[in-house]
């Protein structure tokens, strides 16, 4: 499969996924992605987030504590602008080095995990795109559950959890966003959303255990 949208349907679980990651650091705490990863330790759940390389070389250390704290990491190229513009060495660089940029960060906290996931930065894949990213050992992934937060121009608070709620089903692929602007709504959504779907029956893990690779 080319591009993966959702995952089996014959259970009721759900993989949150999380772009543009980390907007804050370490010693940002209280607030942004410290906070985002303090809400899922109350709520147990796991997260794969999409992290952005210059982001992940800003703030040192967020993708060791997002690792450390059970969650996985996927590759959303090095800079938030729209991946289907690069040609393919720029493309290649992008991905190359946010891969890099990771592993550095985990290495340094005596850490490792595989990059299996890629998400375009904008979120529209071309077919070459494609073969480049799985040159590299990526699987495209996109979702089947995102509310149109991240644009820009924000959803209203109580449609996007609306959204997450309703559209919720078994193998569902949620994405949600830890931009700056976004990082507020998200935690909100799944300070709601997350005990609401888990009394309807859903339990949320993160992709590789979601597509059978975990």
């Amino acid at each position: 499969m080319d591009i993966i949208f959702k995952g089996p349907s014959d259970r009721k679980v759900l993989a949150l996924t999380i772009d543009d990651f980390p907007s804050s650091g370490i010693d940002e705490g209280g607030s942004g992605t410290m906070a985002l990863l303090d809400l899922l330790d109350e709520l147990a759940i796991p997260a794969t987030f999409f992290a952005i390389g210059e982001r992940v070389c800003e703030h040192p250390g967020m993708a060791a504590r997002a690792v450390a704290a059970g969650h996985e990491l996927g590759n959303h190229m090095w800079r938030d602008q729209w991946s289907f513009s690069l040609p393919k060495a720029a493309f290649l660089k992008q991905l190359d080095d946010t891969s890099a940029a990771i592993k550095d960060d985990l290495a340094a906290a005596g850490l490792t995990a595989p990059l299996r996931w890629f998400r375009p930065s904008g979120g529209w894949p071309h077919p070459p795109m494609l073969e480049w990213a799985r040159s590299r050992g990526f699987q495209t992934v996109l979702g089947s559950i995102w509310p149109l937060d991240g644009l820009g121009i924000a959803p209203p608070e109580q449609a996007q959890r609306w959204f997450v709620e309703q559209f919720a089903h078994p193998g569902g692929i949620v994405i949600l966003h830890d931009s700056k602007d976004a990082n507020p709504a998200t935690r909100r959504t799944l300070l709601q959303d997350v005990p609401d779907l888990q009394q309807k029956g859903f339990s949320f893990v993160t992709l590789s255990t979601l597509l059978g690779q975990g």
